[in-house]
């Protein structure tokens, strides 16, 4: 009995110094967006949602402004489709709202005794909803967490997404 312990220490080290063998990452390293303290982090895994294709169906060009990272995609030419690779943030409260994805319509801003020219109009903010248990995508026209909306469409369950643009809302 001994000497199978001692057998099974030995490969079991063997095969974890080989690599067959590796350790789960912790509960905070597979918590999405910001860690919002230890209990919620063990408390349940959830999928991001990744934005692949991107498609305006909007008369005017438009815009993502990723507030996560700090960068833009787009445009997104009137009625087409782009292809992305746009990971949607993870928001948990009103201070983290900010790192939504910002979308915007090109348009033109004619100042009276100005030339016209080119202005970037807002129209929603899109976030992954942290507290979500079904891992909801949602948005909201003014930037307000707690009226945040479902985005219509499959917004749920994390995993690869088209993100269609109109000019009231968001669907996927």
């Amino acid at each position: 009995m001994r000497i199978s312990r001692t057998l099974s220490a030995a490969v079991a080290g063997a095969l974890t110094v080989g690599g067959a063998f590796t350790a789960l990452p912790s509960a905070d390293a597979a918590t999405p967006g910001s860690l919002h303290g230890t209990k919620s982090a063990t408390m349940a895994r959830a999928n991001v949602t990744v934005i692949t294709e991107v498609q305006n169906a909007m008369d005017y060009p438009a815009w993502l402004y990723i507030g996560e990272s700090n960068s833009w995609f787009g445009p997104i030419e009137a009625h087409s489709t782009k292809t992305s690779d746009v990971r949607i943030p993870w928001v948990g409260n009103a201070g983290e709202v900010s790192k939504s994805i910002r979308v915007y319509k090109e348009g033109l801003t004619c100042p009276p005794s100005e030339p016209c020219r080119p202005h970037k109009f807002h129209l929603y903010y899109i976030f992954q909803d942290y507290w979500q248990p079904n891992d909801q995508v949602k948005y909201t026209s003014n930037g307000i967490y707690d009226y945040a909306q479902p985005v219509p469409g499959p917004s749920v369950g994390g995993g690869n997404k088209r993100l269609i643009i109109a000019p009231d809302q968001p669907y996927m």
